[in-house]
């Protein structure tokens, strides 16, 4: 991940809080490399079985009509909420919301994604949200989500960036990205190692120091931070006392009954976080 530079960088919204949350994100990351912002909404309409031809044909009618009032309403949503000046354009599709995403990510070339951990359904539906879920599972690459408790600044604007640290190659890679950002951005680095049993604090941390490269502070202010307990629930504190407006994590997939699922530390982290997360989900059997 050293040479993250995001050029294209896709927004799926549904107009709620949350979208216009990761909307104001996805323009500060824009702004710092320069990049382009897609915003994407998908819609889906399902024609009862028992309609007629004349029915369906009027459906459809009605169906052009709403798409056309649907870029509309998409791109005033969008000017309100990305910084002035910044190149973006507007797609909306008639196609399931998931499919959508995967598709344009792909047919596009977005290297990074941006969007809601929940939408205006399924607060409570699933632990994620549905179209988060199922797009986690499914995507490689750099996600970028923001939860609904994530306070988010007018401009997203990004002065602290947390990473967690357990000294393997996946950390090297987020700790790059991290730095990467946190360089354009002006920001300060918070590297976070979480002991899961007592130790000897002082020497994790020197530990910690040591192995943060040279050449990382050479790009940033790198501060290292070492607690103690349950990861997942030291790093969202760590986020919120440190008042990180980012956290930068690995995410490796693992199987379970067929299907794709996240380590219980990422999407616990993703959930409930303060802030915005960058994920860097990689390949199952990834070394690191």
């Amino acid at each position: 991940m050293a040479g993250f530079l995001p050029q294209r960088i896709l927004c799926p919204i549904d107009f709620s809080e949350t979208s216009a949350a990761a909307l104001r994100v996805a323009g500060a990351v824009a702004q710092l490399f320069g990049a382009e912002v897609r915003v994407l909404h998908a819609q889906r309409l399902e024609a009862p079985v028992y309609f007629t031809s004349a029915q369906l044909q009027a459906l459809k009618t009605q169906l052009r009509r709403s798409l056309r009032s649907a870029r509309e309403f998409v791109a005033d949503f969008a000017s309100r909420h990305l910084p002035e000046g910044l190149p973006w354009s507007v797609r909306v599709v008639e196609q399931d919301p998931v499919e959508a995403i995967l598709k344009m990510h792909k047919e596009w070339g977005a290297d990074l994604l941006v969007m809601g951990t929940h939408g205006r359904t399924g607060l409570t539906r699933i632990r994620l949200g549905s179209v988060m879920e199922s797009v986690l599972r499914q995507i490689r690459g750099p996600i970028l989500t923001v939860g609904p408790g994530a306070k988010v600044s007018p401009l997203g604007s990004i002065r602290r960036v947390l990473t967690p640290i357990d000294f393997s190659e996946s950390s090297r890679e987020t700790l790059s990205l991290a730095v990467a950002l946190a360089g354009k951005a002006k920001a300060e680095v918070i590297a976070v190692h979480i002991l899961e049993r007592p130790a000897e604090e002082g020497q994790a941390t020197s530990a910690l120091c040591d192995w943060v490269p040279p050449e990382a502070r050479t790009h940033c202010t790198v501060r290292e931070v070492v607690r103690e307990g349950k990861p997942a629930e030291r790093i969202i504190a760590e986020a919120k006392t440190s008042h990180a407006d980012l956290i930068v994590l690995g995410a490796r997939p693992r199987s379970s009954l067929g299907r794709l699922v996240f380590g219980s530390t990422t999407e616990a982290v993703i959930r409930s976080a303060a802030c915005p997360v960058l994920s860097i989900v990689q390949p199952p059997g990834h070394k690191g």
